[in-house]
């Protein structure tokens, strides 16, 4: 079996996207309301500083920017938007 290294720092990013990932479930299972809020986003990112720092910080954010898809950077309501002109 071959065993792969990583350093801290990678293993940092990768337990931050562990922690948004399941905070996000958590958070949608107790709090369907505060999910996909702003308060809810905070507290993922405080949830994975308080576990590895910075470098979890920036894989959470990695892991919200992927989990949104398409809707990553744009507005919130800018596929309405199109759906409501295209009709």
């Amino acid at each position: 079996m071959v065993k792969i290294k990583t350093s801290k720092t990678i293993n940092k990013v990768l337990a931050g996207m562990g922690v948004a990932t399941v905070g996000s479930i958590v958070l949608g299972a107790l709090a369907p309301q505060l999910a996909d809020s702003n308060i809810g986003k905070a507290i993922e990112g405080i949830g994975a500083y308080a576990i590895g720092g910075v470098e979890s910080v920036a894989g959470a954010a990695a892991a919200m920017f992927i989990g949104q898809g398409p809707r990553a950077f744009t507005g919130a309501s800018a596929m309405v938007n199109v759906e409501t002109e295209s009709l």
